[in-house]
């Protein structure tokens, strides 16, 4: 039965640009340049200076907004060099605080500069601050950011919406010892900037950066560390610290191939002239993240034998589908992820040689995998958040965030793809960047430009795709002949039957399939259909998967073993989400181990989170946090050990008190 035709409301969502996210005014008054002055001072953990924005009155408006949150405050704002008053707004929990200065004109076309000296506290959500111990050279301190979805405003003072793109430029005041890198182009100098600048203090050096192309705000990124390079190619380059950044190198020695094929698809050059990576710090929340000019990645991608670079591929899709072609509000978020996932599916099969039989392999273990977020969403009553077009107001965009924009996004592409035809999707996808390049996008917006471009495409109901929650409501004719022997081989194991006793020749994508296929896909921290312990330990027998250093591997096979309640899974798992920070795996193995009936499970995964919160970026310990049902606020500060042994005991008590039951 085809989905009910859409409310009013849910076609109000697929066409809104209405913002839910910011209390900037960013539509009436919009700030297209911004410049940027940063000292860091790793002593005290903020980042000191100002930002002078270029704004146009767009409306008639009397007053610029802009975003602010997690303790930072502005010591002063000026009004085209006239000190100005700043009103700060009523704090909201999500979406932070609105600061208000008034405008000398109200004007329509008037253009003003707005300046806000200012501070980030220790407590901002968007920066990380690592001791020595935190890092792999172990002697200095690390800083890094992420500020996506909206922690940019904890960074800046700023209008943090995905459409209030805007150039930049930036002087950073760091330690002689420390390398400060920005998700821009490096610069011989900054005059104008130079001029507003605090003196250079000793023991300092002053880096310049600038990003002429207009972005997002989420998109600004700095990294401050003891940081070495390795050319790839030209335009290529990874950094990290020492004693990693060879292992980087050999790890993403393709990315200049990925980037090369992702221009030949979409038919775009590459606008953004660099693209260099940092391997940071273990705790970095994210697979990798797609800051222009210098992408963001996690040690865990270190396999050794670059199984796991296709995160790369993935970041240099969003040059084009995210960061050129941008989701107009965060409701569209699966524009730049459902696009991003189609076009890294695309990048690999052309470099691999692979072509569909790898784009089919990689969709359903994908598929398999969303099978368990949406469960995992509709489980705690967040269902709706399933939708790819989710109703979002009120609610915190890393709360919304899931498998589903990327994968149920995806699918939906592919199939779209699947039913024109290639050839003339290849020549839609040329056209649809280009339309909307430099630009944000709505879901109402591709669904016309689909239109005018392909025709109705009849067969797919739109309304179903954009708005029912739920899994994938048409699925794909998929040749899964490429994961068909880790299948049958999960399934022999099932039976008993299995005679396989060296994975030797196997893929890691290929393991994957198999430990997927044994119940250990999803990212809900439970698995489906489990096998027994004797049965996971004849396998490990076998294979040897408890010493596999493999992040994928490892993280699937802690699950399966928690899931089956041995003895040894608590030290595994606890060790695993200790030594990194990826959201990827951390959330779910803190959540198997909540759930595991191995013994003393439970107790582990709080007294571990507790006594290691400080270890992990901010926007990871929120969400772990709210998955543990532990208020931080109960806890403040950085040093949260004290709280572990209260939290253990209680669990402990808790736990026997339900076995002598």
């Amino acid at each position: 039965m085809p989905f009910a035709a859409p409310t009013a409301a849910q076609l109000a969502r697929e066409a809104s640009t209405d913002e839910k996210s910011t209390q900037s005014n960013w539509r009436q008054v919009h700030a297209t340049h911004a410049s940027i002055e940063w000292q860091v001072d790793f002593g005290g953990e903020v980042l000191r200076g100002a930002v002078t924005y270029d704004v146009t009155n767009k409306t008639n408006a009397s007053t610029f907004v802009v975003d602010t949150h997690a303790g930072l405050t502005i010591k002063r704002a000026f009004v085209d060099d006239i000190e100005a008053e700043v009103l700060m707004g009523k704090p909201h929990q999500i979406f932070g605080t609105s600061a208000t200065v008034p405008l000398p004109s109200t004007r329509k076309g008037a253009q003003h500069k707005i300046r806000f000296e200012y501070a980030t506290a220790p407590q901002c959500s968007a920066a990380q601050w690592l001791e020595p111990a935190q890092t792999a050279g172990k002697k200095r301190p690390y800083l890094f950011t992420q500020s996506q979805a909206i922690h940019a405003r904890a960074l800046l003072p700023c209008q943090d919406a995905p459409g209030a793109k805007l150039s930049w430029d930036a002087i950073v005041d760091a330690p002689r010892w420390s390398t400060a890198l920005m998700s821009g182009l490096q610069a011989d100098s900054l005059p104008f900037i130079s001029k507003k600048c605090q003196p250079l203090k000793e023991g300092f050096k002053r880096w310049h950066w600038k990003q002429p192309v207009p972005t997002s705000t989420y998109l600004i990124a700095i990294v401050v560390a003891e940081l070495e390079s390795r050319d790839i190619s030209a335009r290529c380059r990874v950094w990290s610290e020492p004693s990693v950044v060879d292992k980087a190198l050999h790890e993403f020695a393709e990315t200049e191939q990925f980037l090369k094929a992702a221009e030949e698809i979409t038919g775009q050059d590459y606008v953004w002239k660099r693209y260099d990576l940092v391997c940071l710090a273990p705790s970095f929340p994210y697979g990798g993240m797609e800051n222009p000019c210098l992408t963001f990645v996690t040690p865990t991608l270190l396999a050794g034998d670059r199984s796991l670079a296709g995160v790369v591929a993935h970041e240099i899709a969003h040059s084009w589908t995210g960061n050129l072609v941008t989701n107009a509000t965060w409701e569209h978020f699966w524009l730049n992820e459902g696009w991003t996932r189609w076009l890294e599916r695309k990048i690999k099969a052309r470099t691999s040689g692979k072509g569909q039989l790898l784009e089919d392999f990689d969709l359903a273990t994908s598929q398999r995998n969303l099978t368990g977020a949406v469960k995992h969403f509709t489980v705690i009553g967040q269902g709706a958040l399933t939708a790819l077009v989710p109703p979002i107001e009120g609610v915190d965009p890393d709360d919304a965030f899931s498998l589903v924009p990327y994968e149920k996004g995806s699918s939906l592409i592919h199939l779209l793809e699947r039913t024109v035809g290639e050839e003339k999707f290849s020549k839609f996808v040329m056209k649809y960047i280009k339309e909307f390049r430099f630009s944000t996008v709505t879901t109402a917006q591709f669904r016309a430009f689909v239109l005018q471009e392909l025709g109705p495409v009849a067969t797919i109901d739109w309304s179903c795709w954009f708005h029912a929650p739920g899994d994938v409501p048409q699925a794909l004719a998929l040749d899964e002949t490429l994961g068909a022997r880790a299948v049958a081989l999960a399934a022999s194991w099932r039976k008993g039957t299995s005679s396989l006793r060296s994975l030797a020749g196997w893929t890691t994508d290929e393991k994957v399939a198999f430990l997927d296929a044994l119940g250990a896909g999803g990212d809900d921290g439970r698995t489906e259909s489990a096998v027994s312990l004797a049965v996971l330990d004849a396998i490990d027998d076998a294979y040897s998967l408890t010493s596999d250093a493999n992040a994928e591997i490892r993280s699937r096979w802690c699950k399966l073993l928690l899931s089956a309640g041995a003895a040894r899974s608590v030290a595994l798992a606890v060790d695993f989400v200790t030594c990194q920070g990826r959201m990827k795996f951390v959330r779910p193995l803190y959540r198997a181990l909540r759930d595991s009936p191995s013994d003393g499970a439970a107790a582990a995964a709080l007294a571990t989170f507790l006594n290691h919160a400080s270890f992990y970026h901010p926007i990871c310990r929120k969400m772990v946090a709210h998955d543990l049902g532990v208020d931080l606020a109960a806890a403040p500060g950085r040093d949260l050990r004290r709280w572990a042994l209260v939290g253990a005991a209680l669990l402990f008590v808790g736990l026997a008190a339900r076995r002598r039951g």
